[in-house]
């Protein structure tokens, strides 16, 4: 039977109706009058390079559902950690503070047990909540070592290196799970989604923490190793493009930076390597990127089968990235692009797909933006971050208080031998070191030296002190925001309280700034000694330190 044709009238109706229903749906993702409450499910790895989420990155390695959530939601060309190591990363991630006003230190020292996450929040406000997987954001979590060597990386030798980055190729063309861990884990998110969620009479929040792509634990320096092993299967290997992974270029020893050389020789990469060493690194590399997007697509699927995509904001992104040999390094614990800039995608009612928004920001935006877009009246005060919603609904409406233009990240654990500062605003990248002037700063203009293999600090100094100006300012605001520094003073009394807090109450010094307090417990001569081997006119092939002790303790 044939259908009778609609006529006009009933046409211009069903295009009113179908922009009236569009409406309703932006409504549903950011009117906070809205009776519709969203749900939520976030997916965070550890070690994934964020810049593997836009082109040309994801020309190199197959991530069908990575770019799906391109595709269908936005994503953010630049997101980054707050901190590049996972638990202080993550500690910023779940209370939306800058790591200095947390003390976050390093990965023994982060947040207490009973600190408040945006996800009680959601709780206290009838939210259903399940977190599932690598949470990673509480002290004592890693070994304490990852404590100790942040208070002696100023002495003059190292409790151990890294292990050296090696691949493993396990497995056959069939072996999809490789990571067996993290596939279980799946399993239950997707399990629970499908025969939990869907009968659930409140919204919910479901939070996925995976271990990939993390390097695994060399087996033979023994149980405490830290990541060096980069593991895959051949099937994982097939979806790299090995025709685009290009080996990167390599500063000669004399020309580092003192504290990425001080990095490159504990993170044992000084030694030679072959360029095909070097290149099956980052494939192996992308390859576990690979299976990490495939436990993404598991949660995708879940969420359609049972109905609920269209009622949930989804958000994938990543605590820090890897270097994958870049610098002649791996691992992360550096503010260079590889391991600072994280994946930030959002798809859910509401947002614009196949947005790509260049504005800088960074993991303590996702604590305001989970409340706004749940409608939570009341967020806490003192947050360093600020709600993505009017970038995600593209508002002309300018917000309440206006988000800042650039990002600030911070590293004080193992691996350098200075507190780092990085400060991203517009095409210039500043990281300061220590207290600001006894190790020179980096200045990097991503819009010409995307390799960040020029540091054109000398050549930039009024671009410098603006910068440093701004890191400055950003501390001292969010010292403001946090509270009296008397808070900072009382966490150094309880520091010196602890077992050997002799060793911090003799080596105390001033902070960088006020506001942008340094750790406490790092010493002034190591700066000295740094700023002393910027002036060497050349630098050999690294030594082994005069004393190495046990080469078993792990950072990761």
């Amino acid at each position: 039977m044939k259908l009778p044709l609609i006529s006009t009238e009933m046409n211009m109706f069903c295009i009113a109706f179908f922009i009236l229903a569009q409406l309703h749906v932006l409504a549903f993702g950011f009117n906070r009058t809205s009776t519709f409450r969203p749900n939520f499910v976030m997916v965070m790895s550890d070690a994934f390079d964020g810049r593997l989420t836009f082109d040309p990155g994801s020309t190199l390695v197959q991530l069908p559902f990575t770019k799906y959530l391109r595709d269908h939601g936005t994503v953010f060309l630049n997101s980054y950690t707050n901190s590049p190591i996972c638990c202080p990363s993550r500690a910023a991630m779940w209370s939306g503070r800058f790591v200095h006003l947390t003390q976050s230190w390093n990965n023994h020292k982060c947040l207490d047990d009973n600190s408040t996450t945006w996800m009680d929040v959601l709780q206290k406000n009838g939210y259903h909540t399940r977190s599932l997987g690598k949470l990673d954001f509480t002290s004592g979590g890693h070994s304490v070592s990852n404590r100790v060597e942040a208070w002696t990386r100023d002495v003059p030798f190292l409790l151990r290196q890294e292990g050296r980055p090696v691949t493993e190729l396990t497995g056959d063309a069939s072996t999809v799970r490789v990571m067996i861990k993290d596939w279980k884990t799946t399993d239950i998110a997707a399990q629970w989604i499908r025969k939990n969620a869907v009968s659930l009479s409140q919204p919910f929040a479901l939070y996925l923490g995976l271990n990939l792509p993390h390097p695994y634990r060399t087996d033979s320096l023994g149980p405490k190793a830290g990541g060096s092993t980069f593991r895959t299967s051949p099937y994982w290997l097939k979806k790299v493009s090995h025709q685009h992974v290009s080996v990167p270029k390599w500063l000669p020893f004399s020309e580092m930076h003192p504290v990425d050389y001080y990095s490159t020789y504990t993170k044992n990469c000084s030694g030679n390597f072959a360029e095909q060493e070097v290149k099956d690194i980052r494939a192996f590399y992308y390859a576990m990127c690979a299976e990490t997007d495939a436990m993404l697509g598991e949660v995708v699927v879940a969420l359609r089968d049972s109905g609920l995509l269209s009622s949930t904001f989804l958000l994938f992104t990543s605590d820090h990235g890897d270097l994958a040999m870049e610098h002649r390094q791996f691992y992360k614990m550096s503010m260079f692009e590889g391991s600072s800039h994280v994946p930030l995608l959002v798809a859910g009612p509401g947002v614009k797909a196949g947005l790509q928004l260049p504005q800088p920001v960074s993991l303590v935006d996702i604590y305001p933006t989970m409340l706004d877009l749940a409608g939570v009246p009341d967020a806490p005060g003192g947050l360093s971050g600020h709600s993505l919603v009017p970038l995600l609904s593209q508002t002309v409406v300018p917000p309440v208080e206006p988000r800042p233009d650039w990002v600030l990240s911070e590293y004080h654990g193992c691996n350098a031998n200075a507190s780092t500062y990085m400060l991203r605003q517009g095409r210039w990248k500043y990281i300061a070191y220590g207290d600001g002037l006894s190790v020179p700063p980096q200045l990097f203009d991503l819009s010409k030296d995307k390799e960040e293999l020029h540091n054109v600090a000398a050549q930039f100094p009024a671009v410098c002190r603006r910068l440093d100006g701004v890191l400055r300012r950003a501390g001292r605001l969010s010292r403001r925001l946090q509270g009296s520094a008397a808070l900072q003073q009382a966490a150094v009394r309880r520091l010196e309280a602890e077992p050997g807090g002799w060793l911090r109450r003799r080596h105390r010094r001033p902070p960088l700034a006020p506001g942008l307090a340094e750790t406490p417990w790092t010493l002034r001569e190591s700066h000295r000694r740094v700023a002393q081997s910027v002036a060497a006119p050349a630098r050999p092939e690294p030594r082994k330190p005069r004393l190495h002790c046990t080469p078993t303790y792990s950072c990761s």
